[in-house]
């Protein structure tokens, strides 16, 4: 039986054949560089060069890291036009980074026509693609690019794109006030929706995250105020709560009880479903989250 090559044995193979100009080859090699995978010391600038020769043979994977390589080094115009160049072999990575330019109006203005447009496309060749579907969350939440205004589409999207990655904090802000409008809509005059299908629980946790994330923060009064006003009343039988002798949901802290009678019930009742344990457990599970 044929032995598959030991690490260090394809790590030389792979050094011959970039030193032989093999474009996959470059390539790969330039990511374990990038990264300091398979024992070598993480080294950008050799990565890069690697890249670049990659993707002067048109390479679309290199190409899409090199375009990475210099947005870190804020050369945006260059970074545009290698996503350009990998997108046009349907790189979808870089559509999603093209997406997110004309979305932010990074060198080329912004454009949500165009944002969106890309978006799509993207999103469509790849469903779990984070950056594009932020740029259909955020459209769909203010109906720009000529998109019908969706808070349903809208969190059904920002939703896709958080549970996979660890985005921008004001991503994570922008969702959460998503799921509150959904809520105002269907429940208008309750403080606190009834449980099983409350939003507030979910809707406080990305917006917490985003707070603690971000150093310079304005925190939104509507979600303060309300913080505030759970504390006052029961979440299963209403009544007014003694802040001494009140319990509350360690998971979520979002909402309060009288005692443990009215939490347990409430966790039967619903609570169950709104609760964060089980999107908690889904994030700590994808290895991209910290802190949860």
């Amino acid at each position: 039986r044929e032995e598959f090559p030991s690490d260090d044995e394809a790590l030389s193979i792979l050094r011959t054949k970039a030193a032989e100009g093999k474009a996959w080859a470059q390539c790969r090699l330039g990511q374990l560089y990038y990264y300091g995978l398979s024992g070598l010391v993480e080294d950008e600038e050799k990565a890069a060069s690697l890249f670049r020769s990659a993707a002067d043979q048109g390479h679309a994977g290199a190409q899409y890291y090199l375009g990475q390589y210099e947005r870190q080094k804020d050369n945006v115009v260059e970074a545009c036009r290698q996503f350009e160049a990998a997108a046009s072999q349907g790189n979808m990575a870089a559509l999603s980074a093209l997406a997110m330019f004309y979305y932010q109006g990074d060198v080329v203005g912004q454009d949500d026509m165009e944002a969106v447009r890309i978006a799509t496309v993207s999103a469509r060749l790849q469903d779990r693609n984070p950056c594009a579907n932020e740029v259909l969350g955020y459209c769909f939440a203010l109906g720009k690019a000529g998109l019908e205004r969706s808070l349903v589409l809208s969190v059904y999207y920002y939703k896709l794109a958080i549970e996979e990655f660890e985005l921008h904090p004001n991503t994570n802000r922008r969702y959460a006030w998503a799921l509150i409008n959904i809520s105002s809509i269907y429940y208008p005059e309750c403080l606190t929706p009834p449980s099983g299908d409350n939003n507030w629980p979910e809707a406080l946790f990305w917006y917490r995250r985003a707070i603690a994330q971000l150093t310079d923060a304005e925190t939104i009064p509507f979600f303060e105020s309300y913080e505030s006003k759970i504390r006052e009343m029961c979440a299963y039988c209403c009544k007014s709560l003694n802040t001494e002798t009140q319990k509350c949901c360690v998971e979520c802290r979002a909402v309060y009880y009288c005692n443990r009678e009215c939490q347990a019930a409430d966790w039967k009742a619903g609570h169950k479903k709104d609760c964060v344990k089980s999107l908690k457990k889904r994030l700590r599970a994808t290895g991209e989250f910290e802190n949860i």
